[in-house]
């Protein structure tokens, strides 16, 4: 039993440096084996059985989770390039600004700082860095 619960405390540990999930259930797996070794001490086949179903779920899961990965929100905050904005609180002297996006104040900043602004001026995202929008006039490409 003891064996287990070293082993669960061990994988569980790393789990929390990687983040990956499979040793996440491998250690459930290791913390079933040792309550099934505390119950049924007789039942080494039984444990090892345990522990390994659990450890391949999870390394189902995670190969799942890894493979096809949903949008991160650093992806999807991308998204932003192109829409327009509204100019909420003129820029400082650094060219950061605030602007009014999806019913919001943004933290923004000029990609050219000396481009003349006014409150209500409408500009358009040019990049994204973070939460931070980059904002400018939209050059026409035609």
């Amino acid at each position: 039993m003891w064996t287990w619960l070293i082993l669960a405390g061990i994988l569980l540990a790393v789990e929390m440096t990687t983040g990956t999930l499979a040793l996440l259930f491998a250690g459930a797996g290791a913390l079933a084996a040792a309550f099934l070794a505390y119950v049924a001490p007789d039942s080494l086949s039984m444990q090892i059985l345990v522990f390994a179903l659990a450890t391949a779920a999870g390394g189902i899961i995670a190969w799942r989770r890894f493979r096809d990965p949903r949008p991160a929100a650093a992806d999807v905050a991308g998204t932003e390039v192109g829409q327009t904005v509204e100019v909420a609180v003129l820029p400082d002297e650094l060219g950061r600004l605030r602007v009014r996006y999806r019913g919001a104040e943004w933290p923004a900043r000029l990609a050219d700082k000396t481009l003349t602004v006014e409150m209500g001026k409408s500009l358009a995202v040019l990049a994204q860095e973070g939460s931070l929008l980059v904002v400018g006039l939209m050059e026409n490409k035609e």
